[in-house]
């Protein structure tokens, strides 16, 4: 199974960002835009991984979120990777009191590190994919992304499966791991 950890967002949430994406499609005709339902917060990717460590994983994610409390986060900003010059990847920021997000990121890469999980080398940040581009390109003309500023509730992280096709992958919830469990 393909797969990888993740916070799940609300529908208010998708819809905000199936609106402002809405506004900045046609200027970008190149982009591959994530369909609605696949909008998410990733927080690892652990890529193709056999069935019997499935309960291992989850085990290794209860464990790390115990102490975790739910909290709550917004949408704010927007971006590109690596620039908005040389873009492959538009996003849509968020912003969480104190950092949360980075927190509960962080005790879930540490917790899967064991597991021969290795973290990424770059820093993790607080972001979802709206678009990804083929080749680098330049974003500007869409940025910054009009936004309103939704509020919602962090309360847990979830394993999905990832099955690959055509238009777009298929996002399954194996595992949903709320926080001080």
């Amino acid at each position: 199974m393909r797969l990888f950890v993740a916070v799940d967002l609300p529908a208010t949430v998708k819809d905000e960002l199936d609106h402002a994406v809405d506004d900045v499609r046609p200027s970008l005709a190149e982009a591959r835009w994530v369909p609605r339902d696949n909008l998410h917060l990733t927080v690892s990717f652990l890529g193709e991984v056999g069935d019997e460590r499935v309960e291992g994983i989850v085990a290794a994610m209860q464990e790390a979120l115990t102490a975790t409390a739910p909290f709550v986060a917004r949408l704010a900003g927007s971006g590109a990777f690596p620039s908005a010059r040389r873009a492959r990847v538009l996003w849509a920021g968020l912003e969480a009191a104190e950092d949360r997000l980075a927190s509960v990121a962080n005790a879930c890469i540490r917790a899967l590190e064991p597991l021969g999980f290795p973290a990424e080398s770059r820093p993790w940040t607080a972001h979802v994919t709206v678009a990804r581009l083929r080749e680098p390109g330049e974003v500007s003309r869409a940025l910054p992304l009009t936004l309103e500023p939704v509020a919602f509730p962090i309360e847990a992280v979830t394993l999905f499966r990832s099955r690959l096709g055509r238009p777009a992958p298929r996002y399954e919830a194996i595992a949903a791991v709320p926080f001080g469990a």
